[in-house]
Formats: structure tokens, C-alpha cells, sequence
């Protein structure tokens, strides 16, 4: 009778790798993102020269193309004045919204905005040719502490970094192949195996690759013998980093004192160190942060927020290259509603003259030395409707940025920073929402070659309220046990309040995570008055993707007219910390009860409570702080004379081509190639709509 037996053996593979206190509202800060693992690119992946990234085309995280990590967010709301659409915000929170594990008070490093592998070895066009310090390369980009957020205290600071990177080889694990003990046998053409006894790889596998048996092993034995075959490796990048610029931590007004009055200052950093002219070169911003100490464990939230914008690396620059050829949106996407970001599209349809601005307002910035004479017009399209209107302004000079800051408003009139809402939203009886596709755009058709810019997103009027643009910079909550604080809605006509949304943030070790009733009160005298209503034994519901609310739904439907607030009283003492956006202020319609009077707060911004009333929840999807550019379209050539081709995913989508005056010049299903020899010189307008609805706009240049 045969015995069974397992052999166990060490592998070798010699020479192959070696082992290596007083009651008061407060404000805490806050984000909300989804989880995605940092992308990891091959050293083998480079681009050249010019790098250049703006942030405008990105949402919530950096484009890819661009940089390998993504934790910090890319968004138009904690940036104060930036000079264009959309920036990079630096904070404590991980890409899941959460504060980092590591976080302490002392300073500590929080996260990273790393570039891709770029080539500084040499240049492609117009001619192949290598690249040196006397090219005169240099990297730019404006900065910002706070914005809208957390201002970076003294001892925290933004860092620039640059790095050189070079490739090894690192052993990973040793392939084994496994031979019956019967084979070898008849193999080696023995009736036994003995301590010490040497078994070879077989053909095929790396030469020298051996075990070594252990016991005695005879032809009545049942097992098997593995034996390395192969040692596996792997590419590893090591990335030698170099300090080069740093900014220390301060409130945005000092910085605005030491920087003329502006919003953002620019940096020009100039490469003429002959090291980092090689085809492994990198740079790197990082943030330096420290949260509140443990004392108040609720606060312990988003803190230090820096925000950079128009990062420029290219050659044949020099210190005074400080302006650029743009005319550009920026700031916040406007609001066509008089006082909500978003209202019910019944409430609307009651009253819609009120419910509308007389004029939005539009940031818009000139980044050249020289003045510009720009054209303007938004359009308004209704989504699955038959209202589309066009509003058109005669052309403006526009001063430089760096001097005169955005476009102003004339004291009489309107012009492209206040142009007049055009139309009302149509009124159809037969509907229940409603949702706009707003399309703005900008233009000098004087300029060689022609400046335009163009800003895309939707308006939806559902069945809730929203002061909120959905972006929230800050945490908001009262000290004590018993606090409570509400927001003021007004409705035109009665309604039913189904429930309510919430945007919590996270705190380190969800500190928050506290008990909390909800409530509706009547108005009285412009306060909240007898309660109406009260959803006890509530606690903070986290979503983990970016800017979604959690739908608390009543118990019951709550029957309201005229004014209503709707808000939280906390259980326990300690901030509950419920989203709060700085960037539209809404003070006069937030109260706050601390001693058993109701005050009006004194911090400005928005509370992001949004009640839902009507249906028995909300419809639709929040658009309104939503950009639509979510996809990757790359247009090339560009310029282009004969044929434009797109490059991108948008399977059973539309293109449109515009020219500077809003005339479509060609429309038609989505294709990669669009003949354009037809079009005369100048710039243009793509959009691409895919089937889910999305928006993604381009510039081009037609050159014959």
C-alpha cells in the first residue's frame, strides 16, 4: 500500500533578486467626492511641450491626460475670483470625502497634484530638435488660500516641486512548475531521492533554476515536487523630487493686502537647471495642513483649502509672460432664478415673474495685455420642449485682467456681465418639471486668430427647493444640546412638504455622527414660529458620490402655504455638521435658535436643505451646480482646412459646428470625421450631445 505524501521544498534561484463651551452657531468645512484609486501611468507615457491645463473642461477631478493622482477637486465653487472657469482645490479630505486617517494638528502633508511624464529632452514641432536651458522654459500658474473655504493657518503651506524619474527592475515572485513524484522518477531514471538531491528546471524555463529535496523521497511515495521556473519582474519608477517654491498659510484678506487687491497671484518659475532638461521630468504640487485638535472632535472636518488655476509649462517664455491671449467665463455658472438656485416647477408656474432675475450675472475676464471688443449672446433651450430663444448684445471693450479684474456692469442698461433675462420659462400646464439647457458665448472676431470661449450647463425646475449651487465649502451646526437652525422658504401657492434633502460632511472618525430631529415651523412676524412638524431620532446618512444629498422622507405629507422653515434640532452638544455654501449668500433666510429665541444667523452663505414638496420625491437630477462637459473630446487638427476629426466614446450622439455668431454650419449624427472645406477661416463652436444627454464643448480654427 502506497503512503501519500506531500513534499514541501525551498526554492532558490541564486544571483536572481535580494529581499528588500458658549452656545453659538458654527462653521466647520467640508467635501463631498467619490472613491477612485489614483491612476498609476507608465514612466513610458510622456507628453511635450506646451503643457497647459486650465481646469475649465474638468469635473471633480483632474483630467488624467494630465495628472496621475486625483484627490484634489476640481470645481467653481471654492475659488474666489479665479482669472478662468474652474480650479484645482487642495484640502484634508481623501477621494472619498472623508479626513484623512492621518490627519493631526500639527502640519502634516495632505494630498497631491502630480503631472504626467513629460518630455523636456526635446521639442516635435515645427521640427524635431533637443531642448536646453536657453530656450527659456518656464512653468506658471496662479494660486489662491481660502476662497471660499478654510483659510490655511500660518504653519501650513503650498508647495511646488520638481522631480526627475528613472526606471528599475523589481522581483515580484518566483513561477513554479509542479511534477508528479512519478515523473520524476521517470525523468531522472531513479527509484529514490535523498536529502540534499538536486532537481533542475526543465526546458524551457529560465537556465539555473533549482530545488533542493529535504527527505528521503521512494517510488511508493504520492505527491508532488514544484520547482521555480521563472523569476517575474516588474517596472518600478523611482522619482528623485526637488523643492522649488512654497507659500505659507494666511486668510485670503492678507493675501489680497500684500498682492495689490487681487484674488489670485501669479507665479512664473523659470527652468534653467540643465538636470531637468530629460525626458523623465515631473512636477508636483502638494499642500501642507492641520486640522483642529481633538478638544472639538465634530470640527475635525475639510480644513486649509488652496485652490491653483491655469497651470502653463512651455518654452520661449520669459518673466514678463504674464498674459495670454483669452477671453474667458469664469466665476460661478449664473442663476436665471431671483433668489433659489433651483425652485418647484408648479411654484414657478404660479408666479414666474417674481420667481425671475431681471439679469444674471456673468463673470468674464480678459487675459491678454490689451483691450478686446467682445460679442456676447446666450441661448436657451428647452430639454424635450418647444421653447428656444436666442438673446444677442451689441459688442464691448473688455479691460485686462490683471488690471481691472472682471467686466463690469454699466450703471444703466445691460451688457455681457449683466445681460437682461431674455424670456420667461414657458408655462405648460400639462407638465410637472421642467429642464434648460443654457448655453452662453463669448467672442473678438477682430483678433488674429479670432478669441472665443463658451460656458454650457442646465437649469432644472423639479419638485424641491435649493438655495445651494450644490457645491459646499464649509460644515454648519450649533454648539449646544437643544440648538436648532432653520431655512426660510416662501411658496406662492399651498403645497405638500414630502420630505427633506440633507448634505452632510464627514469628520474625522465621523465625530458627527449624532442624533438630530427634523422640523417644520410656521411663520411668525418673519420667524419660525409654532411647529408644524417634528421627524425625531434622525442621524447623518453619507453618500459616496460627489455633491448627492440623502432623502429623509416624512412620515407624513405636511400641507403649508405662503411661508414655511424647515431645519434641525441637535440632541447633543457638538456640530452636526450639515453642508453650508459660502459662495452664494443667503443669510437673511437662515434663523438660529441657541437660548430659546430665534435670531437670524450671521454667517453668510447658504444652508443646503433643500425641502421636496409635491410628488412624494424629488424627480429629475440636480443640474444646477452640475458642469456638463463629463466626457473626453479631442479635436484634431486644429486649426484644421480640409477635415476635423473627433476622437471620443459618443456612440449614437449629435454634433453641431457654430460659428462666432451662434449660426449652425453643420449638423448631423456623431462621426469622427466632418468635412469642413466648406467653412470659411476662423473660430468656431463644436458641441457634441450624447445619448444620455450630456454637453461637451470645443473650440476650433478653420485655416486655409
Amino acid at each position: 500500500m502506497k503512503t501519500t505524501f506531500k513534499i514541501f521544498v525551498m526554492a532558490l534561484a541564486i544571483g536572481l533578486f535580494t529581499f528588500p463651551a458658549t452656545a453659538q452657531e458654527i462653521l466647520t468645512n467640508f467635501r463631498s467626492t467619490t472613491e477612485q484609486a489614483p491612476v498609476r501611468r507608465s514612466v513610458a507615457e510622456a507628453r511635450f511641450l506646451p503643457f497647459f491645463d486650465d481646469f475649465s473642461q474638468s469635473i471633480l477631478y483632474p483630467d488624467s491626460t494630465k495628472w496621475t493622482d486625483n484627490n484634489v477637486m476640481v470645481n467653481d465653487g471654492f475659488p474666489l475670483c479665479p482669472p478662468n472657469r474652474n480650479g484645482a482645490t487642495f484640502d484634508v479630505l481623501d477621494a472619498n470625502g472623508r479626513v484623512y486617517s492621518y490627519a493631526i494638528s500639527n502640519p502634516f502633508v495632505s494630498e497631491y497634484l502630480t503631472s504626467v511624464r513629460i518630455r523636456l529632452d526635446s521639442i516635435m514641432e515645427p521640427t524635431p530638435r533637443a531642448l536646453t536651458p536657453a530656450d527659456s522654459v518656464y512653468l506658471s500658474f496662479y494660486y489662491q488660500p481660502q476662497g471660499n473655504g478654510n483659510a490655511p493657518e500660518e504653519q501650513d503651506s503650498l508647495v511646488l516641486q520638481f522631480g526627475l524619474t528613472t526606471e528599475r527592475q523589481e522581483f515580484l515572485f518566483l513561477d513554479y512548475q509542479t511534477y508528479s513524484i512519478d515523473d520524476i522518477f521517470a525523468e531522472l531514471q531513479v527509484d529514490t531521492l535523498f536529502p540534499g538531491d538536486t532537481i533542475w528546471a526543465s526546458v524551457g524555463c529560465q537556465p539555473g533554476m533549482f530545488t533542493i529535496v529535504t527527505d528521503t523521497i521512494t517510488q511508493d511515495m504520492l505527491g508532488s515536487i514544484s520547482v521555480p521556473c521563472d523569476s517575474v519582474f516588474t517596472t518600478v519608477a523611482d522619482t528623485t523630487w526637488y523643492h522649488i517654491w512654497s507659500a505659507p498659510g494666511q486668510k485670503l484678506e492678507t493675501f489680497m493686502a500684500e498682492n495689490g487687491g487681487k484674488h489670485f497671484k501669479q507665479v512664473m518659475i523659470p527652468i534653467n537647471d540643465l538636470k531637468y532638461f530629460k525626458d523623465n521630468f515631473y512636477f508636483r504640487f502638494y499642500n501642507y495642513a492641520s486640522i483642529v485638535n481633538n478638544s472639538l472632535p465634530a470640527n475635525r472636518s475639510n480644513e486649509d483649502n488652496w485652490s491653483i488655476d491655469f497651470v502653463y509649462l512651455n518654452y520661449n517664455r520669459s518673466m514678463d509672460d504674464t498674459h495670454y491671449p483669452m477671453v474667458t467665463f469664469t466665476g460661478q455658472k449664473p442663476s436665471f432664478f431671483n433668489r433659489y438656485q433651483s425652485i418647484p416647477y408648479r411654484q414657478y408656474r404660479n408666479n414666474p415673474t417674481t420667481a425671475l432675475r431681471e439679469s444674471l450675472s456673468v463673470d468674464i475676464a480678459n487675459l491678454d495685455e490689451v483691450d478686446h471688443n467682445i460679442s456676447y449672446y446666450y441661448k436657451v433651450d428647452q430639454v424635450n420642449g418647444s421653447q428656444h430663444y436666442t438673446h444677442n448684445l451689441d459688442p464691448v471693450v473688455i479691460r485686462p485682467y490683471d488690471e481691472f479684474g472682471y467686466l463690469e456692469c454699466p450703471e444703466y442698461g445691460e451688457s455681457p456681465a449683466c445681460p437682461y433675462v431674455g424670456e420667461l420659462f414657458a408655462l405648460n400646464m400639462w407638465i410637472d418639471s421642467a429642464s434648460y439647457q443654457i448655453s452662453h458665448y463669448l467672442y473678438d472676431s477682430t483678433a488674429n486668430p479670432p478669441l472665443a470661449d463658451s460656458m454650457v450647463y442646465r437649469v432644472g425646475m423639479y419638485n424641491y427647493y435649493a438655495y445651494d449651487d450644490g457645491i459646499p465649502e464649509l460644515g454648519y451646526g450649533v454648539s449646544n444640546a437643544g440648538g436648532m437652525f432653520a431655512v426660510r422658504f416662501d411658496i406662492s401657492d399651498y403645497d405638500t412638504i414630502q420630505g427633506v434633502q440633507l448634505l452632510f460632511n464627514h469628520t474625522l472618525n465621523d465625530a458627527n455622527d449624532k442624533y438630530f430631529d427634523i422640523m417644520v415651523w410656521k411663520d411668525e412676524n418673519g420667524k419660525p414660529g409654532d411647529t408644524i412638524f417634528t421627524m425625531k431620532g434622525q442621524r447623518p446618512q453619507w453618500q459616496e458620490q460627489p455633491y448627492r444629498f440623502t432623502y429623509y422622507k416624512f412620515n407624513r405629507p405636511v400641507t403649508t402655504a405662503n411661508s414655511f422653515y424647515i431645519g434641525i434640532q441637535q440632541s447633543s452638544n457638538g456640530l452636526i455638521n450639515i453642508g453650508f455654501d459660502t459662495s452664494i449668500d443667503n443669510m437673511g433666510y437662515n434663523f438660529v435658535n441657541t437660548n430659546g429665541a430665534w435670531q437670524p444667523s450671521n454667517m453668510p452663505g447658504s444652508l443646503m436643505i433643500r425641502p421636496v414638496v409635491g410628488a412624494s420625491y424629488y424627480i429629475g437630477v440636480e443640474e444646477n451646480g452640475t458642469s456638463t462637459n463629463s466626457g473626453t473630446l479631442t479635436v484634431y487638427p486644429n486649426p484644421a482646412s480640409d477635415m476635423l476629426h473627433l476622437e471620443g466614446d459618443f456612440e449614437n450622439g449629435q454634433v453641431s459646428l457654430f460659428d462666432l455668431t451662434g449660426r449652425i454650419v453643420y449638423q448631423g449624427v456623431y462621426q469622427h470625421d466632418i468635412a469642413v472645406s466648406n467653412l470659411n477661416n476662423g473660430m468656431y463652436f463644436i458641441q457634441v450631445v450624447t445619448a444620455e444627454g450630456q454637453v461637451i464643448n470645443q473650440k476650433f480654427i478653420i485655416s486655409k
